[in-house]
């Protein structure tokens, strides 16, 4: 069964070893099992989890530079995405998920004890939790994926970060209103550093757009 996971991830350009490809299939299995009693995605069949939660989340960790033991934050991170593929592929991250809802955060802790990965699980909402110790201005890199708006998601990412520290958001293909953009970068001291276009392996478009605080 590890098979399948394998030949897409490597169409991706992506070679996971075999622990990789385990802990994948861990994921996906515990998702589908979870989902028939909690509804955390629309996305169940395998293949769609593959391709639009996994291979989507791994894709920007092999598109920009992430340093090593990088403290990480991932807003609305849901079931997990992109954060826990994200732990998977790179387990030298050390990741902070937050989420609003707290079935969400139950699942988590679940996933993680069966992956065997370590990660603080916070169920709790941004803009509250950035004006506490120890995580206003702790963050090397917040993630967020396809959740919200961007000038909203900066506003949200700003203030974790440390000085010199990055937000990646993951993105659809459509480009939002950049005069919106700009006009957050302005009031935020950050500044837009890399916008990648990209496909996943089925041809769905995506982008990551990186910003930098100064």
């Amino acid at each position: 069964m590890l098979e399948d996971i394998k030949q897409r991830f490597a169409k991706a350009g992506i070679e996971l070893t075999e622990k990789q490809l385990l802990q994948m299939d861990t994921l996906i299995g515990f998702l589908q099992e979870y989902c028939k009693k909690v509804n955390l995605t629309a996305i169940r069949d395998r293949e769609g989890i593959i391709g639009k939660h996994l291979i989507d989340s791994v894709l920007p960790l092999t598109l920009t530079e992430v340093q090593s033991g990088a403290k990480c934050l991932d807003i609305g991170t849901g079931a997990g995405f992109p954060a826990v593929p994200m732990m998977i592929y790179r387990p030298d991250l050390r990741f902070t998920l937050l989420d609003a809802q707290q079935k969400r955060t139950v699942y988590l802790q679940q996933l993680l004890e069966r992956l065997e990965l370590k990660a603080e699980i916070i169920h709790g909402r941004a803009e509250e939790l950035c004006r506490k110790d120890g995580y206003k201005g702790g963050y090397d890199m917040v993630t967020a994926r396809a959740v919200g708006s961007l000038p909203l998601l900066l506003g949200y990412a700003c203030p974790f970060l440390r000085k010199g520290g990055r937000f990646a958001a993951l993105r659809g293909s459509a480009e939002e209103e950049q005069g919106e953009v700009q006009k957050a970068l302005g009031k935020l001291r950050m500044e837009k550093v890399q916008e990648t276009c990209y496909s996943l392996p089925k041809g769905d478009g995506r982008r990551l757009v990186v910003f930098e605080r100064s």
